[in-house]
This record gives C-alpha cells, sequence and structure tokens, in this order.
C-alpha cells in the first residue's frame, strides 16, 4: 500500500510541473507600443502594410523593408531588391511569431497594424 501511494505523489509532483495551457482571450491590432501582459502570451498573425514602398536607408537606392519592432530591435517582415533588369525580389518573413510576458511590440516602417491573437496560460 505504501509503494501505490508513494508512486501516486511522485507522479503527481511530476505532472505538477507542466507549461500550462493556453486559452484564447481575445484579437487584438497593435500598432502604438504594447506589452504582453503577465500570464499571457502573444501570437503574432500577420501585419498590415501601408501603402507605397518604404526605402532603406535615406534615398530611394533600390531596396526597402516594412518593419516591426519586438523589444525595440527591428524585425523585417518583408523586404525587396529592385533588379538590374526591371524585376523586384520580395522576401517575407514566417508568421507566426510567438511573445512570451513581457515583451513589447510595436508596428513599424511600412506598417500600419500587426493582427495578434492573446492567450491566457491555465496552469
Amino acid at each position: 500500500m505504501k509503494k501505490v501511494v508513494m508512486f501516486c505523489v511522485v507522479l503527481n509532483s511530476f505532472l505538477g510541473f507542466s507549461q500550462g495551457n493556453l486559452q484564447f482571450n481575445q484579437v487584438k491590432l497593435v500598432s502604438t507600443v504594447e506589452t504582453v501582459p503577465i500570464d499571457k502570451v502573444w501570437k503574432v498573425e500577420s501585419v498590415t502594410y501601408s501603402s507605397g514602398l518604404p526605402y532603406l536607408g535615406s534615398s530611394s537606392a533600390g531596396a526597402g523593408a516594412w518593419v516591426i519592432k519586438i523589444n525595440s530591435i527591428n524585425q523585417i517582415v518583408k523586404s525587396y531588391n529592385s533588379q538590374s533588369n526591371g524585376g523586384i525580389g520580395v522576401s517575407d518573413s514566417s508568421f507566426p511569431i510567438w511573445l512570451p510576458a513581457g515583451s513589447t511590440l510595436e508596428a513599424s516602417t511600412g506598417v500600419n497594424f500587426i493582427s495578434v491573437i492573446e492567450f491566457n496560460i491555465i496552469p
């Protein structure tokens, strides 16, 4: 009997270290700096782009990027580079991007809004 009780106590202690479950909370459109609240995670799904082509640097040198900021660091979500034959090469970033509590997020160059799904972390 002691072995069964001990087994249950050990098993219960291992199950107590789970990471938690995610529960849908809301959908957000982020434009200005926002912080992921405590006990929540954000799933960045996509961005909406402003019209026109944003340029890298101070001139229209033929390259540009659409940017969001995560923890004040620029993250390119889409870029382009004009080619000598008149074509344009475009590169897209992969979504989703998961952000833990305490992270900051902000729309930046060429991006109007960032589409985010917020989840509660249920222990």
